[in-house]
């Protein structure tokens, strides 16, 4: 069950869920329609026990988006907010989390607020939400109710150690500051060089791309070396944020441990990348290669990506077989006809990326990242796909039996004529999707609330709808060949031209339904109320019809060949015999 917090609260993680090590921290906002030019960006700060980001990598955003101790990684930029639901999301796996980091910070600013004339005023339906990354299930939200005319930065909540447990607090704590304010805070010097005019107002465009800079310079060195914290540095001149009130972290005189910091590979060049390929070099995890071109190229099975940058690759026709990405930002990629048979992508980000006609056979993409990736034409057969993001995504022609969807996130998905056969639909959110033309033949999709659905043409032979709630569902010239209707809720819904061969309807109530010319022949109809239904012209032959309510029924032209009607109560209100 889901706890609302309100500003200031907090929750202790580990009390709670003390099994809870991979958490997801989801930020989710809508902009009103006089402001769509606004660009909202969530930044991560993993401090120290002196308040402080280690060094450069454990400030987290955008263009940096994974920790150095692969603890956390962000899914990227949404730049519109135009969408209900999660628009930027954080993945943290507690268990990785270097011992130096006592905090973690959650901030999201308006890029260029200030210079638009922009503030969060203009957003509307903004929350924070802490859940269970394997499972899906959420354990607080925060919804920001707070009015803010001016500011255009938010600190939004925080992850804090305390006697050795973790703990979330809802902060919701705006400032009319740019990005720098926060960078000016946390970090151990100036993101700014010291050269810079002191009146120059750095806007948060020009904030990121300095840091990344030095993030840069910092991965080319062959090892990291210790920062010494300075006593003071040169600011920019902007409104500097202040902290919030919380509690106590960690004493002073505790010092970081930068021995458990790891090295991370610099930003290479496809020439590069390929020249220590061809001399053997197989592990490349956390390497930087966004915007690589590697179309067409072959890495062996034995290939490491774990954690690697390929946002915006070109990966077309390339050959991955069984390629380690796990945790891979290949956000924005380009993917199209890649094969990624046996790839272990786990916990990958494919937000927007292009994975028209990949071949992803067998491939693990549990926790994956795929909303609004373009996966029409995709081949997924026995993928992996438990907890699973593709809300949004496209799944045109895409031929995914026997996947395992379980968990995952199927809403505003577009899956016309998606072959789903032998899927394992589980817990699937559907919602806002339509179903037309797709191929659920032998799914089992007993107890899904499946109310007002679009099943037109659908195939559903010898699927498990033991429960399924089909209320106000259009399943015109859909195929329910031996299917499993036991308990199914099929309010208001319109049966004519569906093929009920062979279905299992015991116990339905169809009192009133119109079944002319419904093929019903061998259906298990026992015990069904068929009161005053129209079954002019339906096929029945061989139907088990035992102990059916029939009275009022209209059976003009019904074949009943064979059809049991052992004590079936009949039109004239007469029991069978």
């Amino acid at each position: 069950m889901t706890i609302e917090l309100t500003k200031g609260d907090r929750f202790n993680l580990s009390k709670e869920a003390p099994d809870f090590k991979k958490v997801a921290i989801a930020l989710g906002w809508q902009v009103s329609q006089t402001a769509q030019n606004c660009d909202i960006d969530a930044s991560v700060f993993m401090l120290g026990a002196d308040g402080r980001i280690p060094d450069e990598k454990y400030f987290i955003f955008y263009n940096n988006l994974t920790s150095p101790d692969g603890a956390v990684r962000h899914s990227g930029d949404s730049r519109n907010g135009q969408v209900e639901g999660d628009d930027e999301t954080v993945y943290l796996d507690l268990s990785k989390i270097n011992s130096a980091i006592q905090e973690i910070v959650f901030v999201v600013t308006l890029h260029e607020g200030q210079e638009k004339n922009q503030s969060f005023s203009q957003v509307t339906n903004a929350f924070i939400r802490l859940y269970n990354s394997e499972t899906g299930n959420e354990l607080v939200r925060y919804n920001l109710n707070q009015i803010f005319s001016q500011e255009t930065a938010l600190e939004f909540g925080r992850l804090y150690k305390k006697n050795g447990e973790w703990r979330f607090q809802a902060v919701g704590q705006g400032y009319n500051a740019g990005l720098q304010s926060f960078v000016d805070k946390y970090y151990v010097e100036n993101a700014v060089d010291k050269s810079s005019n002191a009146g120059e107002k750095v806007d948060d465009a020009e904030v990121l791309r300095r840091f990344s800079d030095r993030v840069d310079r910092l991965l080319r060195e062959e090892a990291i070396e210790e920062t010494p914290i300075p006593a003071s540095s040169e600011a920019v001149e902007q409104p500097a944020a202040t902290p919030v009130n919380a509690d106590t972290v960690q004493s002073e005189e505790e010092k970081i441990d930068n021995s458990a910091l790891e090295n991370l590979e610099p930003a290479i060049s496809a020439e590069e990348f390929l020249q220590r390929y061809e001399e053997g070099e197989r592990d490349f995890t956390g390497i930087n290669l966004a915007g690589v071109d590697l179309s067409g190229k072959t890495l062996d099975s034995n290939v490491s990506l774990s954690q690697a940058n390929l946002s915006h690759a070109n990966l077309a026709n390339a050959k991955l077989t069984g390629v380690n990405l796990i945790g891979a930002n290949l956000q924005g990629a380009n993917l199209n006809s890649t094969n990624l048979l046996n790839a272990d992508l786990i916990e990958v980000n494919l937000s927007g990326a292009n994975l028209t006609k990949v071949i992803l056979y067998s491939a693990r993409l549990i926790q994956a990242n795929l909303s609004l990736a373009n996966l029409s034409q995709a081949k997924l057969d026995s993928a992996n796909l438990t907890t699973a993001n593709l809300s949004r995504a496209n799944l045109t022609q895409a031929n995914l039996p026997n996947v395992n969807l379980t968990g995952a996130d199927l809403s505003q998905a577009k899956v016309t004529k998606v072959n789903l056969s032998g899927a394992n639909l589980s817990g699937v959110n559907l919602t806002g999707v339509s179903l037309t033309g797709v191929n659920l033949q032998g799914v089992n999709l007993s107890g899904m609330n499946l109310s007002g659905v679009n099943l037109t043409g659908t195939n559903l032979s010898y699927a498990k709808l033991i429960g399924i709630n089909l209320s106000g569902a259009s399943l015109s010239g859909a195929n329910c060949l031996g299917a499993n209707l036991d308990g199914a809720n099929l309010t208001g819904v319109n049966l004519i031209g569906v093929n009920l061969q062979s279905v299992n309807l015991s116990g339905q109530n169809l009192s009133g339904f119109n079944l002319s010319g419904v093929n019903l022949h061998g259906a298990n109809v026992s015990e069904a109320d068929l009161t005053s239904a129209n079954l002019c012209g339906a096929n029945l032959s061989y139907a088990n019809l035992e102990k059916t309510n029939l009275k009022e029924a209209k059976l003009v032209g019904a074949n009943l060949d064979n059809a049991k009607l052992a004590g079936a109560i009949m039109p004239d209100g007469t029991i069978h015999e």
